[in-house]
């Protein structure tokens, strides 16, 4: 091997080093620029599927994947156009953000999902149990899905770390509503001993309590504080916040045995259609979107449960209709789904208040299920 040749080869291995490093370096600066995800169900009624973000530091997203959830989206039996499902947590994220759970109300189903950097992957798919599923909940490896239509009713599942879901015989249990029942929210109590759901056609938050095998053991009822109960969220000190439709207003609550005790009874904030809530991790500071209004609220939760209206209108979408929020897991963005206008909206959190980044748009107006990390 004569020395040109040697140069040559050198010139040529140290070309092939330099280009790896610098696409490694290019890897671990996109990896350090993407903070977490931000997953959207379409919802559409010709095929449900849900679209992965990439969250960016300043809060910012772009769009990484969209799988399909193996089910149909379901519109026109929910509250309206606005609100297709008539609910909330239709999609829900695991405290690992590693599984997705979504319904699919067009299908009768509910999905499994895993979820990673690399995307999402459909893992098992389930009948619901019953009629037009609009919201589900998890806790450890329990899951409950509402089912809102025909006779109302909720219906446990096990899923596995690898994203079985498998029916618990004999779970299923009407709500004591009957018929006439119009729910829109389930949620575990922090301990995952009860179940609640929120029922506007009887006006009345439904408690079941659960026994050790996940199944129903007692259900009590009593009447909401203010006018159609919608969504609910757990902040500090286990109280529950409960949003009222038709009386723009929030109420707390204290879960004792199978009891929701009154903390504050629907405090008004001057807006229409006070539907949706999202707590802050402390569980200081609940965010409620007015869809009807097309801004969000914000209430301050005290110490011992008592809700007080911090500002009335912390952030306008303009002529958008704001439903479904999510925050991320630093607490740092709220992401607001805008079935209006087909889009998310971005917003920075600083205490109780909200400042807009912006928006990802041309995302599909069926669209209900946002979840955060």
């Amino acid at each position: 091997m004569n020395g040109n040749t040697s140069v040559t080869l050198l010139r040529g291995v140290m070309a092939i080093l330099f280009a790896a490093i610098s696409l490694s370096l290019i890897s671990s600066r996109s990896s350090a620029q993407t903070r977490g995800f931000v997953y959207v169900a379409t919802n559409q009624p010709s095929g449900n599927s849900v679209i992965q973000f990439a969250r960016a530091a300043n809060g910012t997203l772009a769009k990484l994947h969209e799988t399909s959830t193996g089910g149909l989206g379901g519109t026109g039996n929910g509250v309206g156009a606005l609100d297709p499902l008539g609910s909330q947590d239709s999609l829900v994220l695991n405290g690992t953000g590693s599984l997705l759970l979504v319904v699919n109300a067009g299908s009768d189903q509910l999905s499994a999902m895993s979820a990673s950097s690399t995307g999402l992957q459909l893992k098992s798919i389930v009948s619901s149990g019953g009629s037009f599923p609009n919201s589900v909940a998890l806790s450890g490896d329990l899951v409950y899905v509402l089912n809102a239509h025909g006779t109302p009713n909720i219906s446990g599942f096990r899923v596995s770390a690898d994203g079985i879901l498998t029916a618990i015989p004999n779970s299923t249990t009407a709500l004591p509503g009957g018929s006439i029942a119009k729910p829109h929210d389930v949620r575990f109590s922090p301990d995952g001993t009860h179940l609640i759901v929120s029922d506007e056609g009887n006006n009345q938050l439904d408690v079941f309590e659960l026994g050790s095998d996940g199944l129903v053991t007692n259900v009590n009822t009593q009447p909401s504080a203010g006018s159609a109960p919608f969504g609910m969220r757990f902040a500090r000190t286990g109280v529950l916040v409960n949003t009222e439709a038709n009386s723009g207003s929030v109420s707390s609550y204290a879960l004792s045995d199978d009891t929701l005790m009154v903390i504050s009874p629907a405090v008004g904030d001057g807006q229409a259609a006070t539907c949706w809530v999202t707590v802050t991790r402390d569980g200081k500071f609940a965010f409620i979107s007015n869809t009807g209004s097309g801004n969000l609220s914000t209430y301050q939760v005290g110490g011992n449960g008592r809700l007080n209206l911090a500002i009335d209108i912390a952030a306008s979408i303009g002529k958008g209709a704001p439903i479904d929020t999510s925050l991320t897991s630093d607490g740092a963005f709220l992401y607001v789904d805008d079935s209006a206008l087909g889009r998310v909206v971005i917003f920075r959190v600083h205490g109780a208040s909200l400042h807009a980044v912006g928006s990802v748009n041309g995302l599909p107006t069926t669209l209900q299920g946002i979840a955060a990390q």
